[in-house]
């Protein structure tokens, strides 16, 4: 799973039920099942690359939506009319929080679960041969549980961030250049706690990244790609 070029490494929201990935901020998405270029580098099975919307260089413009389980809301418009632009698109689950007040009332008081994430990113047209996008998304999952009954408590954060910078450089008519720097996380933890036992566990997993690549359009039925990492 690939987000502007930034992997994945957990792509689902309450243990994979909700997709980590918020419809209003992507642009296209490609699903490559099988024999995927060598660019992709050399993954094992299927590759979603995912592209995120770059925001409206015209105008300033809004979208969101209230539900009983989520929100969200994205704002898109110009820095600079024509030559840069930024989206900025956030959501945000709820459900357990309406209800804390009869959760309270209970055994479970302080039991809570709840998902945010949120996608940025800028633009800018430096030259008609130079440009630079930034991009970035952050997600968590928190999963508080309680059973005062028991003594027993259980707090599990976990989540993702990503961010991408890219150069884009017109080299000639037929030639184009990228060069990108890519950043990306995922940490876990796993708290608990009954009586006077407790454990804790946590893991993370950290990639920077660089690469150049460039595009040659030999003729229109014909084009060379190669990547340097």
């Amino acid at each position: 799973l690939l987000l502007d070029e930034a992997p994945v490494y957990n792509s689902g929201h309450l243990l994979g039920f909700f997709s980590i990935f918020n419809s209003d901020a992507i642009k296209n998405t490609t699903l490559i099942k099988g024999n995927m270029p060598a660019y992709y580098g050399g993954r094992l099975s299927s590759v979603i690359d995912i592209q995120m919307k770059e925001g409206n260089d015209k105008h300033l413009a809004a979208e969101g939506g209230i539900g009983l389980i989520a929100s969200r809301l994205t704002i898109e418009g110009p820095i600079k009319k024509e030559t840069s632009s930024f989206i900025l698109s956030g959501r945000r689950t709820y459900a357990l929080d309406l209800a804390q007040p009869f959760i309270k009332k209970s055994e479970f008081a302080g039991t809570n679960y709840y998902f945010y994430d949120l996608n940025a990113k800028v633009n800018h047209r430096f030259t008609d041969k130079d440009r630079i996008y930034i991009s970035g998304y952050f997600g968590r999952d928190i999963l508080k549980y309680n059973s005062n009954e028991r003594g027993f408590s259980l707090n599990m954060p976990y989540g993702n961030n990503t961010a991408t910078i890219r150069w884009n450089h017109l080299v000639s008519d037929k030639m184009f250049m990228n060069v990108t720097g890519l950043y990306n996380g995922y940490d876990f933890s796993l708290t608990g706690k009954q009586d006077v036992f407790s454990f804790k566990i946590f893991n993370v997993v950290l990639d920077i990244q660089v690469k150049v690549d460039f595009d040659f359009y030999l003729n229109p039925k014909h084009s060379i790609k190669f990547v340097c990492n």
